[in-house]
């Protein structure tokens, strides 16, 4: 598939799906499970936020790369005094707005995005998965020359997992990649990002549920993989600085 197809597809998947489908639903394409996607993605939202506070107590400014529907550039706003945001998809963008008025959303592509200078907080969230590697590792650098020093960058995607192989979705209707975490890992590094933590999400749900019971934290992590096990993908989230 050449590299402006496999482009064309993943942003006409996205409008499509924001103009077809609302709330949690639109920003999963295989969901299954309503109540437990949003449980989840509460769970990894707590988590992501007090790492981030943890790193500094407040930040000057934020971007949210692939917005989808602003739930988490919501919580940003608890912790960021200038919130930046883009999306391909204009409902998600409207959307974005809507829940948070005083930020700066843009409809752009990832690739085309004109990122402000000085961020000292970025986010991306499950986008990396919908470009190839040369369009990651262009992002990565425009994201390294964007930030001040020692800014904080958190990474979400879909990775492989257990026994899952690095692949590649070629389909007429939809294109992602699903590379190894020490994949991606190896794209930000290059670029000239640091990575502090790397974390799959059931190891996060583990945490996030034992939380204020340290000795119940590992006994909880071993539980979701186990009950995890067939999964051969999974959101991985990367803690780095530039």
């Amino acid at each position: 598939m050449a590299h402006q197809d496999r482009a064309r597809i993943a942003r006409e998947f996205w409008i499509d799906r924001a103009q077809q489908q609302v709330g949690i639903q639109a920003v999963h394409p295989s969901i299954r499970w309503q109540r437990y996607h949003a449980w989840t993605r509460a769970m990894l939202q707590d988590w992501t936020l007090e790492r981030m506070r943890r790193a500094a107590g407040h930040y000057r400014r934020c971007v949210d790369l692939g917005c989808g529907i602003g739930d988490w550039a919501e919580r940003l706003a608890e912790i960021a005094d200038e919130i930046h945001a883009c999306d391909v998809a204009p409902h998600f963008v409207a959307e974005t707005r809507r829940r948070v008025p005083a930020a700066v959303v843009e409809c752009a592509d990832l690739r085309e995005y004109r990122l402000p200078r000085q961020l000292d907080l970025v986010y991306l969230g499950a986008v990396l998965s919908y470009l190839p590697d040369r369009d990651v590792l262009d992002v990565f650098r425009r994201i390294r020359a964007a930030t001040v020093p020692r800014a904080l960058v958190i990474v979400r995607d879909y990775c492989a997992f257990n026994f899952g192989r690095a692949s590649v979705n070629g389909q007429r209707d939809f294109f992602s990649v699903h590379r190894r975490p020490r994949d991606l890992l190896r794209l930000a590094e290059a670029s000239g990002l640091s990575c502090v933590e790397s974390r799959s999400s059931p190891s996060i749900y583990g945490e996030v549920m034992a939380r204020g019971v340290p000795l119940l934290q590992w006994p909880m992590r071993g539980l979701w993989r186990i009950a995890t096990l067939a999964w051969l993908r999974a959101s991985h989230t990367f803690i780095l600085r530039a």
